[in-house]
């Protein structure tokens, strides 16, 4: 199946995917048209039949016939996976890379070109990739160090304004062009952007106010931010955000729109008992992290004071995500509360105060 996904869509579909998480893999089979297909036992929601095509990864809804005694890559991946913990499914940045995490291996899926499935151990160590592949910088053989693609440009979530606005101070291509070099974002999308603020992308990059940067980098964050839509398909390609654009084709979710775009219009739905109990899942892991997040960053005053903190949080997300990890793990390493903040502000000073035992977050945005 051709059908592409953007990396925003990815980013969708991963978030769909985390109910597979703490599943345990039962077996690695190679189907007829030679995809992988894992089958996964979750507690929630019983067996589940994962399929990775070059350009997806969706769990299927009906029975995929598989080969009889295929050997080869998913006879290795059921010697390392069979009965292993499913610990993360993660996006890379915005790539179209997926990252599952297990015990002592990692699966990295490689959703570009022809794709791939990288499977290493622990420390990044090729065990061995589906297909041997080899570039000037990087090489997916058995032994290798794995090294992850250079994004195309970055994270648009992750991009701060003086960075962004120098770049384009110095690209000397048209506003349009400089921000498809600058940030990693899919060009359809991009485009729709500027239709929304109204924003003259055939001018001159360098010619750029402070006021049009403001304004195109907080238009195209927030729609790298906000939840999917219901995805719907466009010449080709699959989105799970407004592009402007004709839907050719709309679906439920992005897994039942692989269902159907890759297995046939016939797919069988999931039961309404399993469509239930998927959502109420993915908005309780939602509250929670809401919740966990709120605590850490001491939101517990009043409502008009909470709407200005949560504005600040939600233009500062990526990087108080990633400041919040960083406390994580010095945290598990028996690191002290003064060694953390001097650690992390010789990086950037960001902290103010910190208290673990409280959990409580003090920042300088």
């Amino acid at each position: 199946m051709e059908i592409q996904l953007s990396n925003l869509t990815l980013k969708h579909l991963v978030a769909e995917l985390t109910v597979l998480t703490n599943g345990f893999v039962n077996s690695a089979q190679t189907t007829d048209n030679n995809l992988i297909k894992m089958k996964i036992h979750t507690k929630t929601l019983g067996d589940k039949q994962v399929i990775f095509a070059p350009n997806a990864i969706f769990i299927s809804n009906k029975p995929i016939p598989a080969k009889p005694s295929p050997g080869g890559y998913s006879a290795l991946l059921k010697k390392y996976l069979d009965n292993q913990r499913i610990h993360s499914i993660e996006q890379r940045g915005a790539d179209r890379i997926v990252v599952i995490k297990f015990m002592e291996v990692t699966l990295i899926v490689e959703l570009f070109a022809k794709g791939n499935l990288v499977l290493c151990d622990k420390d990044l160590k090729i065990i061995r990739a589906m297909r041997k592949e080899e570039w000037k910088d990087r090489k997916l053989e058995s032994g290798e160090e794995y090294k992850f693609p250079s994004s195309r440009g970055t994270n648009p979530t992750e991009e701060t304004l003086s960075a962004f606005e120098k770049k384009l101070k110095e690209n000397p291509k048209t506003l349009f062009g400089a921000c498809v070099d600058t940030l990693n974002t899919s060009p359809i999308i991009l485009e729709h952007a500027f239709d929304l603020v109204e924003v003259d992308k055939k001018k001159n990059a360098v010619d750029v106010t402070k006021a049009e940067t403001i304004i195109i980098l907080k238009k195209i964050q927030e729609i790298y931010s906000a939840p999917a839509i219901k995805p719907f398909v466009f010449e080709g390609a699959l989105y799970s955000t407004e592009i402007g654009k004709p839907k050719e084709q709309e679906f439920e979710n992005i897994n039942a729109a692989l269902n159907v775009l890759f297995l046939g219009a016939n797919a069988e739905e999931p039961t309404t008992k399993e469509v239930k109990v998927e959502t109420k899942l993915l908005a309780k892991k939602e509250k929670e992290k809401q919740a966990k997040f709120n605590q850490m960053t001491g939101l517990a005053v009043s409502e008009k004071e909470n709407q200005e903190k949560g504005e600040a949080i939600f233009t500062n997300y990526s990087q108080l995500n990633e400041l919040l990890s960083a406390i994580k793990k010095a945290e598990a390493k028996g690191l002290e509360e003064k060694i953390i903040i001097e650690k992390i502000n010789s990086i950037k000073p960001i902290i103010k105060s910190l208290g673990l035992k409280k959990k409580k977050l003090v920042v300088k945005l």
